[in-house]
């Protein structure tokens, strides 16, 4: 397989994915360049330090236990799994984002190009910008598996590792695109983007449930005593039962021989007997996407379109319903913003429905009888306490999940040269900004709505001391801070993108998921939480603490929104 052709064009789908020498001239333009790469950089420190401690924390009870119980050569299995549960998370939402892209497809199948060029490049982009998820999370498994099964000192185990880890990555991509392959090439009917989303949304739901269900089910089982191993270990020998080709990963990152070769042939065979044998497939599936089709009417059809009364919408409709299209329709837009809202409380109810219902066994119906014995021996002013709390909580939920879409920090970087074409228009500038800031606080209106459904949901079941006015009190006074405080973080963020847009992207998830606008606003979306839940502590815990918090947001809004607008309306012409 030559690879000329095939790494040209990976570097040019590439080309918006970090780069260590576009890091390093980022130090060299000023001071706006200096404080990206120190964003960046305290990302990098953020996730290591949050997500790869817990997971480090995780895998550590995890090879204790099993060694406790002698089954410490079943880690890899649990390792696998995360992996897996990794790579399709995140690379579902690479390849039906980058499957078609309509930015170079139409022009790369016009050139002298072999297919398998095209397709490698493709899977090569997945592989880098997603994939490699799963490569950190078996690399660092396998390490922590080393130290405990003392497997350092043999050479054979970091080779083991490595070739396992590739065959983990191939496995993956290999399940990923030839799902996607053969569905698209069976139904050409769903050669649409927008059904491409709805793919992606529906496969990541589901990897994200299971993913929340295992990793509540390790964890409660981590938390147990001494002598309560049997759950997880009767977990790690059914899986080896069911299926025990999955020690041949265990054993190869073990570093037996025959094992590694065994992982060696998977990563070759899907180099170069997989990726080929899929490509031309692949080309096949790009036919339909941006296919124009016109229909014929008949006459009479014709005259009634003619004699129709037509009816438009407003300019303001219009541009909203073209900025909500377009989140929707791809795939990055929406699985990074949107379907958060939907994904959050999901993986919150399954890991706190499972760790209560694996805590309590068979007891459960013993535990909420003395929930409820415990209600009921609450004084007034504990009731008082749970009510403040209880808005205390949805609110501060709300504002999170209404901000974590980052739609208000991405406003105008999604429309990428498009915004061109729309500063073309006969539009004035304070319709687009009015626009942008409905869709931005939308997001908050529906996140309030959904935690509020939660709430009330979760009162009835645990049997809360709470009449129905009482309930809808609480739920009014949390949506109306939570929708304040939100008021105050989407000026922010709309201002960040407005003075900074990224709008030369090739790729859309350049615009969404590697936008560093997006990144300062997550930090900025924290802190405000953080104001917002420590105003409420130690203020008033009545009335009053409700409303001086409400005021305080209300003060911050009003002139930063009144100076966003006026700044944005001067800046979107200078964009």
């Amino acid at each position: 397989m030559k690879t000329k052709a095939m790494w040209s064009l990976f570097k040019i789908m590439s080309s918006n994915i970090f780069s260590f020498g576009a890091f390093i001239e980022g130090f060299k333009k000023g001071i706006k360049g200096i404080l990206k790469n120190i964003l960046v950089i305290l990302l990098t420190i953020y996730l290591i330090g949050v997500a790869g401690g817990m997971y480090i924390m995780i895998m550590n009870n995890l090879g204790n236990t099993l060694i406790a119980s002698g089954d410490i050569d079943k880690m890899p299995v649990y390792i696998l799994v995360v992996a897996l549960c990794v790579v399709f998370f995140f690379g579902f939402i690479s390849a039906a984002t980058n499957y078609y892209t309509g930015c170079g497809e139409e022009q790369f199948l016009a050139m002298p190009l072999k297919p398998v060029d095209i397709f490698g490049a493709k899977v090569g982009v997945t592989a880098i910008t997603d994939a490699s998820f799963g490569a950190i999370v078996v690399i660092v498994g396998s390490v922590i598996y080393g130290i405990k099964a003392h497997l350092l000192t043999n050479p054979l185990f970091y080779i083991g590792m490595i070739i396992t880890t590739l065959a983990v990555v191939s496995i993956s991509l290999f399940v990923i695109y030839g799902l996607l392959i053969l569905v698209l090439a069976l139904l050409p009917k769903m050669r649409k983007r927008s059904i491409l989303t709805g793919i992606a949304t529906v496969l990541i739901f589901v990897f994200v449930c299971c993913y929340s269900f295992f990793s509540s089910q390790m964890a409660v089982s981590l938390d147990m005593q001494q002598g309560s191993l049997a759950p997880i270990i009767q977990m790690a020998r059914m899986y080896v039962q069911k299926a025990p080709y999955l020690m041949i990963f265990a054993n190869a990152i073990s570093g037996k021989i025959i094992s590694i070769l065994i992982m060696a042939v998977i990563t070759l065979a899907f180099i170069f007997g997989i990726v080929p044998l899929f490509a031309p497939v692949y080309i096949k599936t790009l036919n339909g996407f941006s296919d124009v089709k016109s229909k014929k009417i008949t006459k009479q059809k014709a005259q009634d379109v003619i004699t129709k009364n037509v009816k438009t919408n407003s300019i303001f409709s219009t541009l909203f319903t073209r900025d909500l299209r377009t989140m929707f329709r791809e795939p990055s837009f929406f699985a990074n913003g949107p379907l958060m809202i939907i994904i959050l409380p999901v993986i919150m109810l399954l890991s706190g429905g499972v760790s209560f219902f694996m805590a309590s066994h068979e007891n459960i119906g013993a535990v909420m009888n003395e929930l409820h014995k415990i209600f009921l021996e609450l004084s007034p002013e504990q009731i008082l306490n749970i009510k403040y709390y209880s808005i205390l909580g949805v609110g501060a939920l709300s504002i999170f999940m209404g901000n974590c879409t980052n739609v208000a920090s991405t406003s105008f970087s999604r429309e990428g040269k498009a915004l061109y074409d729309l500063k073309a228009m006969p539009i004035d500038c304070d319709t687009i900004v009015l626009v942008k800031f409905w869709h931005a606080f939308m997001y908050c209106i529906v996140a309030a709505v959904i935690i509020s459904i939660y709430f009330s949901a979760g009162v009835a079941l645990l049997g809360f001391p709470f009449a129905a006015s009482e309930v809808l009190e609480i739920i009014v006074k949390g949506s109306v801070l939570a929708l304040i405080v939100s008021l105050v973080l989407v000026f922010v963020e709309m201002f960040i993108d407005t003075f900074n847009p990224k709008l030369q992207w090739e790729n859309p998830i350049a615009a969404f998921k590697q936008n560093v606008n997006a990144v300062v606003s997550s930090f900025i979306s924290m802190g405000v939480v953080a104001l917002f839940i420590v105003l409420m502590i130690f203020l008033p815990k009545n009335n009053l603490g409700i409303f001086l918090t409400g005021l305080i947001f209300t003060v911050l809004a009003a002139p930063l929104g009144a100076l966003y607008f006026r700044y944005a309306v001067k800046r979107i012409p200078l964009m």
